[in-house]
């Protein structure tokens, strides 16, 4: 059985994440949060609505949801995932895999730590690698992908775990709710199928697919639109 932990951040990503890791019950062997401590945003009503539809919450801050829940977390007071501290956190306590939610690019000396970091990526690789592709595929096949693959120092060049896809939402709250539920989807099915044991994973052909930027405005509101007039 495969030694599992999650590195979290004060973002809905990690919301999502951990509520929906503690609702399916899967048990992590360590708990990390990089906290800066940064002011929480304000929702709408609807988007907090709307979340909570998908199985998480996100108006509940992290550190309080784990701290309600009593649930044990080591916290830096920072939010680098390749900072030396974190590094030399990790090398002591040896795991065969980190859920990896955000902080930075992975560097040589964390990727060299003796564990592997597993990152859920808004798209289908190779065919979409880069920046906020779940709005290209959403503008280009009308739906949307997650793919958990292996981190390595290339950009979501990884070997590939687990693809999942989903239908484009029906309602524009696309980088709030709607990203951070179909990565926490992908991973739940991922971890409930137990294919991190399995160590099965498929390597990508790294001279395939295409690599996209962040989104263009007008792109994204066209994208939004495409949400909304399927509504």
């Amino acid at each position: 059985m495969s030694k599992i932990g999650i590195i979290l951040a004060s973002d809905n990503r990690s919301k999502a994440y951990i509520q929906k890791l503690v609702f399916s019950e899967k048990k992590l062997d360590k708990i990390i949060l990089l906290n800066d401590k940064k002011i929480e945003l304000d929702y709408s009503e609807n988007e907090i609505e709307i979340s909570k539809k998908y199985g998480f919450d996100i108006s509940k801050p992290v550190k309080e949801f784990l701290q309600e829940r009593e649930i044990s977390f080591k916290e830096f007071d920072f939010v680098d995932i390749n900072h030396p501290e974190l590094i030399k956190y990790v090398k002591n306590n040896q795991l065969d895999f980190y859920i990896f939610t955000g902080g930075g690019v992975l560097k040589k000396p964390i990727l060299n730590s003796g564990t592997k970091f597993i990152h859920l990526h808004p798209g289908i690789v190779p065919q979409y690698r880069g920046s906020t592709c779940f709005y290209y595929s959403i503008l280009n096949d009308g739906n949307c992908g997650v793919t958990a693959y292996v981190m390595e120092e290339k950009l979501d060049a990884g070997d590939i775990i687990f693809q999942k896809k989903f239908q484009a939402p029906k309602h524009k709250f696309l980088d709030t709710v709607f990203d951070p539920h179909i990565r926490s989807n992908t991973l739940i099915e991922m971890l409930e199928n137990n294919l991190l044991d399995d160590c099965n994973f498929k390597k990508q052909d790294k001279s395939e697919g295409d690599m996209y930027f962040i989104i263009h405005p007008v792109l994204k509101h066209l994208a939004i639109l495409k949400c909304l007039i399927n509504d």
